[in-house]
């Protein structure tokens, strides 16, 4: 198998919450007077605390405070992209270790992990909290790797989002683009494929490609 560690992005890479976090996103900006398109909130809110002030609302820790209390209800109703376990169950069998590195707040994601079933297949597990800066810088990505006792060329960076794959990028990582056709929605395709990714999947357990099978 070519790489041992294995770190993971948490929102829409495998947990399937995009379908919860942009309506509600939508939502919250009209509280605020402004209109914005789900492709809007795709490439400007999701993994991007600055995402407010870039579409129109200043205040963002009060657009996030107002969000929170439309997610926060709804985290319960988060399910695993399909295939998600069955591939975190395979690297644990093939004695592999797993990250995940989100930008989401811890308390949103560990209840989620333990509900799913998935938290005792977490090797290391970094939010917001963890970090001084976010993705694209290659921060979180580095420090999960330390705690895994990993190096670079072992590693992988598997990510829906451009700055997960940026992310990789500085930090001179392989990566991985999960970017199934639902995603348009929310990303631009020409954007998400020029990203300079090492694979592009439409389903996770095309990842069986990189241990050969």
């Amino acid at each position: 198998m070519k790489y041992k560690y294995f770190l993971f992005d948490w929102d829409g890479t495998l947990g399937d919450s995009l379908p919860i976090w942009v309506p509600a996103f939508v939502e919250t900006f009209k509280e605020f007077g402004v209109e914005v398109t789900e492709r809007e909130i795709g490439e400007h809110v999701i993994a991007n605390w600055n995402g407010p002030a870039e579409l129109g609302v200043t205040d963002a820790d009060a657009f996030f405070r107002k969000a929170a209390e439309k997610l926060l209800p709804m985290l319960p109703e988060v399910k695993l992209v399909p295939g998600a376990k069955a591939v975190l169950e395979k690297i644990k069998k093939m004695e592999g270790k797993i990250a995940i590195v989100t930008t989401s707040k811890r308390e949103w994601v560990e209840s989620a992990l333990k509900y799913l079933g998935i938290a005792n297949l977490i090797d290391v597990f970094l939010g917001k909290e963890d970090v001084r800066k976010y993705k694209p810088d290659p921060e979180i990505l580095l420090k999960a790797l330390d705690k895994l006792g990993g190096t670079k060329d072992g590693a992988v960076m598997i990510g829906d989002h451009k700055k997960d794959i940026e992310a990789a990028n500085n930090a001179g990582m392989d990566s991985v683009l999960f970017f199934p056709k639902r995603y348009e929605r929310y990303y631009d395709r020409g954007k998400q494929l020029s990203l300079g990714a090492d694979l592009v999947i439409e389903d996770l357990e095309e990842l069986r490609q990189i241990w050969g099978e």
